[in-house]
């Protein structure tokens, strides 16, 4: 099947960086810089080729590609701080309730013009090149853990390290049937790297999912977002942040 509605790896709505289009905001407890922040998201995971498996299961070839910024709502227009590119070739394969995917993603980070005018910044120039794999399984039909691990092929700063690891689980405990299915959902998703000596990074969702019946090929989260732990916004990563604040994702 070529384009198909279903892609075998669900989104993952705790990750602060899977593709998506997302507006939100939140309130960042104790940074020096900044404090009320806007964020806007464009993105996507597009399964491109999906097809049984010889013995068992299915597996699939697909892209993403996403546009991560935030914005300054103290600045008088709101200014762009910073803009986070990403895109990738995914691999999945699906057997039962077990999901592996596999990816090689580019990532780059870029600071606004307007912020750059307004602030004396020391620019980083954060782009690197990444393998990873992610390892997904259904507990239960409400119930999912993941995990996996991601390690850079290039990065800039060179004296960057490599490795990183990433888990997480979600919950879906109640379902309201109408012609629209609404599920609750909370869902937290830690992140470790090797550059901050493994100290985690927490990210946790709760709210609500409106989702198509059926095999679906969209959905909206309706959610609280917060985070704690190194900025995953590119030319901040060396900064520690918690933040707190309402979105809403759509993913196709």
């Amino acid at each position: 099947m070529v384009f198909p509605r279903r892609p075998l790896f669900a989104p993952l709505p705790a990750d602060p960086r899977w593709p998506k289009i997302a507006v939100g905001y939140g309130y960042y407890f104790g940074d020096s810089e900044l404090s009320h922040v806007g964020m806007a998201e464009a993105g996507a995971s597009i399964p491109i080729i999906q097809r049984n498996a010889p013995r068992r299961g299915s597996w699939e070839l697909g892209a993403q590609g996403g546009v991560f910024s935030i914005f300054d709502f103290t600045a008088e227009s709101n200014d762009l701080v910073n803009a986070d590119y990403l895109g990738s070739i995914t691999f999945a394969y699906e057997v039962d309730e077990v999901v592996v995917m596999g990816r090689f993603m580019h990532q780059s980070s870029h600071l606004g013009d307007e912020y750059l005018l307004n602030n004396e910044v020391d620019r980083i120039n954060l782009s690197f090149e990444e393998l990873g794999a992610l390892l997904s399984y259904d507990l239960r039909p409400w119930a999912r853990v993941y995990g996996g691990v991601a390690v850079m092929v290039r990065r800039d700063p060179s004296s960057l390290d490599r490795w990183s690891l990433q888990a997480g689980g979600e919950l879906r405990p109640v379902t309201a049937k109408t012609k629209r299915r609404l599920q609750l959902l909370m869902a937290v998703d830690l992140g470790s790297w090797q550059e901050t000596d493994w100290v985690p990074d927490l990210s946790f969702v709760a709210g609500a999912t409106l989702d198509p019946i059926g095999e679906s090929s969209y959905r909206v989260d309706f959610l609280l977002r917060y985070y704690i732990g190194r900025s995953p916004n590119g030319q901040f990563f060396t900064e520690r942040i918690q933040s707190l604040g309402p979105a809403i994702q759509l993913y196709f």
